[in-house]
């Protein structure tokens, strides 16, 4: 989506030369907003991500969830790179949402503010889009806002609320990066608030096990990016983990 701009004067009250200049400039800021997305993102973790949304299918219309085992294994990055991607090749307007409560990161990865957020909304009546701050074009970040104390609680309220329902009317693509499912009080029970799963697992550090084990914690079988390799999900992890694609 191009970038808003708000001209002083219609093109039709300046001369040619100035007419031309307005173009230029507006078709450099329809530019920017995907390098300023490029440099967010390293061009291989887009590229994956890009090769994982082909092979996972078509997951636009709804909301997918980015989990794992254990924390250190790429989630929050990959999350983040599947929202950017989502609007960059298909232009579709993208909310990110920090539901890891517990040791929120994604508002420090952008720069942006800790909140107001999930936290902040689940304790009274507002709108989303109030809440909401832009990464980029139209990619949108609800960060977990200042909730630390009693993050169970805060994901039981929220799947109580119309935050859920805002957000699938605001947004044609809701990505959710999600605690761990072993390492945290909220990771499955944030999981079954999300559409589709997506487990993350880093080539060669996970252990095979506690992946296993996470799997099975889920409500469905989830896909599997495997983060750190170029290759798809080699069959031998499909099996152990009961043919995940």
């Amino acid at each position: 989506m191009s970038a808003e701009i708000v001209p002083s004067r219609s093109l039709a009250q300046v001369t040619p030369l100035h007419a031309a200049r307005s173009l230029e400039a507006t078709r450099e800021a329809e530019i920017n907003p995907a390098s300023e997305a490029h440099a967010l993102v390293s061009p291989e973790l887009l590229q994956g991500c890009r090769e994982a949304i082909q092979r996972i299918g078509d997951i636009a219309h709804g909301s997918f969830g980015i989990t794992s085992a254990l924390r250190g294994e790429g989630r929050s990055s990959i999350a983040a790179a599947l929202a950017i991607v989502e609007w960059l090749d298909h232009e579709r307007r993208v909310v990110l949402v920090d539901l890891d409560l517990e040791q929120p990161s994604l508002h420090h990865r952008f720069g942006l503010h800790e909140g107001p957020g999930v936290g902040d909304l689940v304790q009274g009546h507002n709108s989303v889009e109030d809440y909401v701050q832009r990464i980029v074009g139209d990619v949108w970040l609800l960060s977990a806002g200042r909730w630390r104390d009693d993050a169970p609680r805060g994901v039981s309220r929220l799947a109580a609320s119309t935050i859920l329902s805002q957000l699938s009317e605001w947004a044609d693509v809701v990505v959710f990066d999600l605690p761990p499912l072993l390492t945290s009080t909220t990771g499955i029970e944030a999981a079954r608030l999300t559409g589709t799963p997506i487990m993350v697992v880093r080539a060669g550090v996970s252990p095979l096990p506690q992946v296993k084990e996470a799997a099975r914690m889920l409500p469905t079988p989830p896909s599997v990016i495997l983060n750190g390799a170029r290759s798809a999900v080699p069959r031998w992890l499909r099996r152990s983990l009961g043919d995940l694609r």
